[in-house]
């Protein structure tokens, strides 16, 4: 059960609500019904909601304010009987929409983020045409309130989509980004923290490169979520909570917003099941309390560290001294001993029991009281580049080895292993491709010419290949021809130069070899490497 200490805890003060890092953000239909679940959320200590029903305003944003909310808005609008797309071409009604919402809500929100994951939900896909609204919205904002925050906005980390806007005009005019990292997210209970905790330092990367001016200007996650189903338990989900939010503010995400509060017209995302606050509340909603409770509404980032030489640890400043996150390796577990008395919680549950030891899991526990070396080795690594199996960044070439020898390169989903001629080579034929990443600290958008080396060969007699697909400066493309996979029974070695990579992890991976279906796929492949021209 939650305690009533910590949720008296979990009250921020007025003065801490800007501050503070824990947000919501309702579905279309949970914001039209935000009374049915803003009171239960409330007692979490969720102070901040994104997104609300435009059409009332004034009730929406009533409610959201008795609750102890602030509000963050979206900027979108379309001609009524066309499209839905960008407006680029009714500029002077897509201004007029922004000034009058504006004006409508006098004030009561600050902080607008221009559409819902462009180029999602809209005919256009331009770059071209979203910078031209970002461009309008700001002008027509600060000319109705110049206090006012405007977002710059994109779908999962689609940051080759950005960097194409901010070329073309939208350089200068916003003052916060946002990204909804789900594909990014999901990774994570696969070991791939490190690809997550690489979201800010690539968007800190491209704004140098590409408005320099704004290179430091907040960034928020405006949707991270996971829904309970046939793979997610309610427990794994409350994992995702604490997983989310921990390695989000490890990086410097200003503020997070989880989808959502209540199950909505989305599916199961929420903190508390069914239609209304009375329902049940997830294991999911008692994470997310003992998560504010115990690190407050203004969490100081103190730095990370590795527990047994391989399990991650990250420290904050609660209000009660130092905090610890921590978590095991997928499929690990450890003894790990504090050499003193702490204050072991389980955020699944709220329980809580003071210990000189805790056995991590790949579930999280929140570890209160740590001592101060464990707090001085988290600061000392606050600056050097986060691990993923070692430290990549200044290595010439990263590669991977079947059956698991990854050297900063890293397949996406379980293998299926063969044995072909008594070597063990992993089996595509279960997938249509195989998508890889490579570590951040290697290279990311920075886009530096790579080959990429591969040697594969076919498990039978049906024809098998595949296209090479990347992320690049102009967003994901192949190298521009199918490879077939030659017959017989020798490992056949190929490569390709790509001159263009821009490495963002849009979906969580860089390239991929796509074979369009299963028919395709029969195949194994031995070893990949990709390495700096």
């Amino acid at each position: 059960m939650i305690g009533i200490a910590l949720l008296l805890s979990c009250a921020a003060a007025p003065q801490d609500v800007e501050k503070s890092p824990w947000g919501i953000a309702p579905s279309h239909s949970a914001s039209w019904g935000v009374e049915s679940w803003a009171p239960a959320i409330a007692e979490t200590g969720i102070r901040w909601m994104r997104g609300f029903y435009q059409a009332e305003p004034d009730r929406v944003l009533g409610v959201a304010e008795k609750n102890g909310f602030q509000v963050a808005g979206i900027l979108q609008w379309s001609r009524k009987g066309g499209p839905h797309t960008f407006p680029s071409g009714a500029l002077p009604e897509w201004k007029a929409y922004v000034a009058g919402i504006l004006r409508k809500t006098g004030g009561r929100v600050r902080h607008w983020e221009v559409w819902n994951e462009p180029p999602n939900f809209s005919q256009s896909k331009s770059p071209e045409d979203y910078a031209k609204i970002v461009v309008a919205a700001y002008e027509a904002a600060k000319e109705v309130d110049p206090d006012v925050r405007i977002g710059l906005a994109a779908q999962s980390v689609n940051l080759n989509f950005l960097a194409q806007a901010l070329d073309a005009g939208a350089a200068g005019h916003f003052d916060y980004v946002t990204v909804h990292p789900y594909e990014v997210m999901d990774l994570v209970a696969q070991g791939w923290e490190a690809q997550f905790m690489s979201i800010v330092p690539t968007i800190r990367k491209m704004l140098a490169d590409k408005s320099p001016a704004k290179k430091d200007v907040p960034v928020w996650i405006t949707e991270v979520g996971q829904p309970v189903g046939k793979e997610i338990t309610p427990e794994r989900q409350a994992d995702a909570v604490v997983k989310a939010f921990t390695l989000g503010l490890a990086q410097g995400v200003h503020r997070i917003h989880w989808f959502e509060g209540i199950d909505g017209d989305s599916g199961p995302f929420g903190l508390i099941a069914g239609g209304s606050g009375a329902a049940p509340r997830r294991p999911s909603f008692v994470a997310m309390a003992q998560l504010v409770g115990n690190l407050g509404h203004a969490p100081r980032f103190a730095g990370w560290l590795m527990l047994d030489g391989k399990h991650h640890g990250f420290v904050f400043e609660g209000p009660g001294g130092a905090v610890m996150a921590a978590w095991a390796r997928p499929g690990a577990t450890a003894r790990i001993s504090f050499g003193t008395k702490v204050r072991v919680v389980q955020p699944r549950t709220g329980e809580a029991s003071e210990a000189e030891a805790v056995e991590l899991t790949d579930s999280p526990v929140l570890v209160v009281g740590i001592p101060a070396a464990m707090v001085a080795e988290a600061r000392a690594g606050a600056g050097r580049p986060f691990p993923w199996g070692g430290d990549y960044t200044g290595a010439p070439s990263v590669s991977w080895e079947a059956p698991g020898v990854e050297k900063g390169l890293h397949p996406l989903g379980a293998a299926r292993l063969v044995t072909v001629d008594g070597r063990e080579a992993r089996d595509i034929s279960a997938s249509g491709g195989q998508g890889f990443t490579v570590d951040p600290n290697f290279l990311s958008y920075s886009t530096v010419p790579v080959r990429i080396t591969a040697v594969f060969r076919r498990n039978g007699e049906r024809g098998a290949g595949f296209n090479l697909k990347y992320e690049s400066a102009s967003g994901w493309k192949g190298t521009g021809g199918w490879t077939t996979i030659p017959p017989g029974a020798a490992w056949t070695t190929q490569a390709w130069t790509i001159r263009d990579p821009q490495f963002v992890g849009k979906w969580g991976f860089h390239f991929a070899f796509d074979s369009d279906s299963r028919q395709h796929s029969d195949y194994s492949l031995l070893s990949v490497t990709v390495s700096k021209e």
